[in-house]
């Protein structure tokens, strides 16, 4: 009931933000690795910020190619897209970018050349680590574990606030495309129950890590 609680008034705090911070764009320098933040415009994004009780709904690892800035992110497909472009489709322009400073130039080059292994898998609609598909902050998440760090954590489904409409109205619309449901004849209750016994990184998790460190947000405070 609390993460509920907080995240209706996140969503109350972005919308009557805009009072005390800009939409920005005066970043400091960003570096390869760095991971964005924002609160994404798309359908699942209320049940995402319902379940975490956080506005980060997305995020994805910076590249900086000689000052043109990108973001590796894992939206339709796994791929890059132009800074402003993203920041333009989240909810009023709002991001937040952290650092993680145990990340060496040789590191991140790494982390990225492993990201671009990625490059074209679909979305995973089912935040699964057992398939062939990607979620948002498991992209980053498979990213620094390549280089030998761990962020974020992980944590079962169930641990989430699952209980509530905007969750169960999105499970109710995609079980029947779930092959690990499909495969063993779940129906809706069955498989339910076992998504909810599957782990998951959230993109909060990964803020919350104490490693990273906010280096940029024009969020409200």
């Amino acid at each position: 009931m609390k993460k509920l609680i907080l995240a209706a008034m996140l969503c109350i705090c972005l919308i009557a933000g805009t009072l005390y911070a800009t939409a920005g764009g005066d970043y400091p320098l960003l570096q390869d690795g760095d991971l964005i933040f924002q609160t994404s415009t798309s359908n699942q994004s209320g049940a995402i910020m319902f379940a975490t009780g956080s506005a980060f709904s997305h995020m994805g690892i910076i590249k900086n190619d000689h000052g043109v800035i990108t973001v590796i992110e894992a939206a339709a497909k796994v791929k890059e897209t132009p800074l402003k472009a993203w920041v333009n489709r989240g909810l009023l322009k709002r991001v937040a970018i952290y650092r993680d400073q145990r990340i060496t130039p040789e590191m991140a080059q790494r982390l990225l050349a492993y990201a671009r292994t990625l490059y074209g898998k679909p979305y995973d609609l089912f935040f699964s680590f057992n398939n062939d598909a990607i979620y948002c902050s498991e992209l980053p998440y498979l990213a620094y574990k390549a280089v030998g760090i761990e962020i974020g954590k992980v944590e079962k489904i169930s641990e989430l606030n699952m209980d509530n409409m905007l969750v169960r109205k999105l499970v109710q619309s995609r079980w029947e495309r779930d092959s690990e449901c499909t495969e063993r004849g779940f129906d809706f209750d069955q498989c339910y129950r076992y998504i909810l016994n599957q782990s998951l990184v959230t993109p909060v998790s990964i803020a919350n890590d104490p490693n990273l460190k906010m280096i940029y947000s024009n969020y409200p405070l």
